[in-house]
Formats: structure tokens, C-alpha cells, sequence
């Protein structure tokens, strides 16, 4: 009888011993999402759960995106950066969304790191966020995440973040919170632009948006003749001048062009003219 017991025990023991050992607990970076928590229109933000100032100071935050588009091209994909410091803290949080001119989710979220970050919808709009395994790190905490543009133009699209750094004595008091908005005009030039023949000037322009350089085509200019092109940034500032008798003119940019909008001024033979273009 005893060695009956002792098997039936044995054989329970072992059973307990396989199911700890085979199961898979719980990763400690899933938790609850931390919520529509960003400073979007009919949203709070991080201040919203933890009892702290908004904006109080100046913090080393850095929210933006990589080449620093000022437009986007539907359906293409943006990687953001985001970096906050505050020496002496260990604990760093944040959520993010986009929205286009009626508040309404636009484009999408896609993860480059699981362990840090992670997305969800919450209220029809879509949002990214750290997660507790993307939270602790000392003096500093960074995160890199994709945005996806909708696939058709939606106008401006506006997003918005708020940052928490918090003191890490796991109470809802004596933190920090910081909010940042970020924006991206729709690109709805035509890949390239023709010259306006009311002045008598025949050229076209392409690509309007370019990386590091463009084409200028003067189709209707006489051979030999001067034309002059200049590059003004939206202050007004002279980038770049040249001038050549070529009927077809391929001008690079100088890579320490910051990228943006800028003004590109025509002139053949003392009639000028001048076009939009977009570096990216």
C-alpha cells in the first residue's frame, strides 16, 4: 500500500515539477497599454494618470523624423526618432499618434524593436508607446519606430507626443511630463513642373522632389543661350547660383543643404521665373 502512495506521489510530483518547467510565463514586457494618453484633441497626456508639471522646463528632447521630410508621399514609410535625457532618472515612457486635419487616425505605426516599443488602437486612432521593458535606462531612454503615410493625401498630418520622466518610486507622484508636435504637409506637386509660357520661357523642372540633385530642361531656348538658375530657402537665402548654355542642365545639391522647401528662381535671357521644389 505504502509503495502505491509513494508512486501516486511521485508520479504527481513529477507532473507539477514538467508543468512549472514547460510553461511559458508571462512576458514581463506585456502590460496594459498606457491609453489615449498622447495631447491629441479630446486626449490628456501623461499628466493625466501622473501627478506632475507639464512643460516645465527645457528637457533634451529630441522628436523627429530621419532627412527631415517637410511633406510626405502616400503609402511611403518614415523612420521617427525619439530621445529624451534627464541626468539622475531611470524611468522613461511615451505615447504617439497621428491624426489628420479632422482628428481622424492617419497613416499607421510599425515597430523596428518589440522589446521597447509597441503599438495599438485605442478609440478608432492608432498609436505607438513604450512598453515596461522600453522604460528603464539611466540618465536616458531613446526608441525608433516607422510611420507609415495613408495611401492617398489626407492634408496636413499633425502628431503628437507626450514623454514622461518619471522618479521610479513607483507612485504617480513627482514626475515629469513633456508634449512635442510634429507636422507634415501633404506632397501634391506633380513630379515636375512646366514652365509658365506667358513669359516666354519653355523649360520643365523634374524631379520637384529630390534627393541629391535635378534636371532643367529648356526645351525652348535658343541654342547658346545664357540661362541662369539660383536656389533660395524659404528665408530668402541665396544656396546655390549657376549658369550655363546648355539646352538640358543637371544641377546636384550640395549634401549640407539642409533638407526643405525651396524657391527656384529661372532666368533665360533677362526673363525669369521661378518654381517650388522640395529636398528630402
Amino acid at each position: 500500500m505504502k509503495k502505491i502512495l509513494y508512486a501516486a506521489l511521485s508520479l504527481a510530483l513529477t507532473a507539477i515539477l514538467i508543468s512549472a518547467t514547460t510553461s511559458s510565463p508571462a512576458s514581463p514586457c506585456d502590460s496594459p497599454v498606457v491609453g489615449d494618453h498622447s495631447g491629441a484633441p479630446g486626449e490628456t497626456n501623461c499628466s493625466g494618470c501622473h501627478s506632475s508639471p507639464v512643460n516645465p522646463d527645457q528637457p533634451a528632447l529630441h522628436f523627429e523624423f530621419e532627412n527631415a521630410p517637410v511633406a510626405y508621399k502616400p503609402d511611403s514609410v518614415y523612420l521617427m526618432h525619439l530621445k529624451i535625457k534627464r541626468a539622475g532618472h531611470t524611468k522613461f515612457g511615451f505615447v504617439c499618434t497621428s491624426l489628420d486635419p479632422s482628428n481622424a487616425a492617419a497613416g499607421s505605426f510599425s515597430l523596428i524593436n518589440t522589446s521597447t516599443t509597441r503599438i495599438y488602437t485605442m478609440g478608432g486612432r492608432r498609436y505607438v508607446s513604450h512598453t515596461p521593458c522600453g522604460a528603464d535606462s539611466q540618465d536616458s531612454m531613446a526608441w525608433t519606430y516607422q510611420w507609415k503615410a495613408p495611401a492617398t493625401n489626407k492634408g496636413k498630418i499633425k502628431f503628437y507626443l507626450s514623454t514622461l520622466v518619471a522618479n521610479h518610486d513607483h507612485a504617480l507622484t513627482g514626475d515629469t511630463t513633456y508634449t512635442r508636435t510634429l507636422e507634415l504637409d501633404a506632397l501634391s506637386q506633380p513630379l515636375g513642373i512646366k514652365s509658365n509660357e506667358a513669359n516666354n520661357i519653355k523649360f520643365n523642372v523634374f524631379p520637384t522632389l529630390f534627393t541629391n540633385g535635378f534636371t532643367i530642361d529648356f526645351t525652348g531656348a535658343a541654342p547658346g543661350q545664357l540661362k541662369t538658375i539660383s536656389l533660395h530657402n524659404i528665408q530668402g537665402k541665396l544656396m546655390l547660383k549657376n549658369s550655363t548654355t546648355n539646352s538640358s542642365h543637371y544641377q546636384s545639391v550640395d549634401e549640407t543643404i539642409p533638407n526643405g522647401i525651396y524657391f527656384l528662381m529661372i532666368d533665360v535671357a533677362g526673363k525669369k521665373q521661378t518654381c517650388k521644389i522640395l529636398k528630402q
